[in-house]
């Protein structure tokens, strides 16, 4: 009997691990999104096509999505002749808002809810880091005239990609800048379309965040990565260990050089006449798992910017900071399980903090 009890036991394993298995592999081939809605452009490595619709399917969602003709999400409403201001939103795919349809983003729910006669305008673009914003924003952005820009951070990687030529999470060439006796020189531009070099592959966000050497690489890390049962205990139920104190010198160059990006943005922005203001996006590990080695990271990222803020001399607002307390009184699904962007709840959620503290 006992033979008989522990083949069967094994056989559920096998048939559960199987199981597991395909649905990884069925959701990570989920991802499709309608030819098109990215270009190349020379200077900023990629764009959004004018006028283009399409729809975006993954396993967590199926929504639609359309670029008006300046190639830029949601419809642009002149702020000529409002009462109001108009703000500007940049930053990548959580401001474009991936995963949600037109009306359901934040920057959309601004302007549907606005009773004073501000105007908000959407120039996020999916995979850009604050070099990239940087450009967008001295090529397009003050054309525009805004009276604040909002440059959204992406806590997760807008840091770690400024420092590359290819970003960490897509496979196109991007322009970035490096520091010569701390004075920004632009690399990589005319931006190469060649595609991303296999050596630039191997340098990802956990290398990144916990060093090349990370134990995280190792044998039995590998072994417990390659099961899925494992992987998943591991990761709902072992607390990590605290990177804090590993963090200040591996970041140093990153929070350094973006310190000096976000300076020349205030400056562009001080020659216009236009304000300017840091917004800190948090991803969903910082929200739902605090004591995860990607919330430790971004808080760690969070925390040096507030610090910094006064030096740089510009306000933020702690998005993150207000997502992580809410969700602790009232947890929500604010982002998509597997995916990981904003849910519509999540829109609406940033919708709630965002709107008081911008009036």
């Amino acid at each position: 009997m006992t033979i008989i009890t522990l083949a069967s036991f094994l056989v559920v394993l096998v048939v559960s691990e199987m199981l597991l298995r395909f649905k990884r592999h069925h959701i990570e081939g989920s991802d499709h999104l309608d030819y098109g809605m990215i270009v190349y452009d020379n200077h900023l490595g990629w764009k959004l096509a004018p006028n283009w619709n399409g729809r975006h399917k993954h396993y967590d969602y199926d929504v639609s999505y359309s670029t008006n003709s300046h190639g830029f999400r949601n419809d642009f409403n002149t702020k000529q002749g409002q009462a109001g201001l108009g703000y500007a939103f940049v930053g990548d795919s959580f401001t474009f808002s991936f995963g949600v349809n037109d009306n359901e983003t934040f920057i959309q729910l601004l302007n549907s809810q606005e009773k004073h006669g501000n105007v908000y305008f959407n120039f996020g673009v999916p995979g850009y880091s604050t070099d990239q914003e940087y450009l967008l924003i001295r090529r397009t952005v003050l054309h525009f005239s805004p009276d604040v820009i909002l440059l959204v951070v992406y806590l997760g990687n807008d840091l770690f990609d400024n420092e590359l030529p290819f970003p960490l999470q897509a496979n196109r060439a991007k322009p970035y800048y490096e520091l010569v006796s701390n004075e920004l020189v632009l690399r990589n531009t005319p931006v190469p379309m060649e595609p991303k070099p296999q050596e630039q592959y191997k340098k990802d966000l956990t290398r990144v965040v916990l060093g090349e050497d990370v134990k995280a690489n190792g044998l039995i890390a590998r072994i417990v990565n390659r099961i899925e049962m494992l992987r998943l205990l591991k990761h709902n139920l072992l607390k990590p260990p605290d990177y804090s104190a590993e963090f200040e010198d591996r970041f140093e160059h990153a929070i350094h050089l973006f310190t000096v990006i976000v300076d020349q943005i205030r400056n562009a922005c001080i020659q216009k006449e236009v304000k300017m203001k840091l917004i800190l996006m948090p991803g969903r590990s910082f929200v739902e798992q605090p004591y995860s080695a990607s919330a430790q990271f971004q808080n760690y990222l969070r925390k040096r910017i507030v610090e910094n803020s006064e030096d740089m001399k510009v306000d933020v607002i702690d998005l993150a900071a207000y997502l992580r307390e809410r969700y602790q009184r009232n947890p929500g699904k604010w982002y998509y399980p597997n995916e990981g962007h904003l849910t519509a709840e999540g829109h609406r959620i940033v919708l709630d903090i965002l709107s008081p503290l911008l009036q």
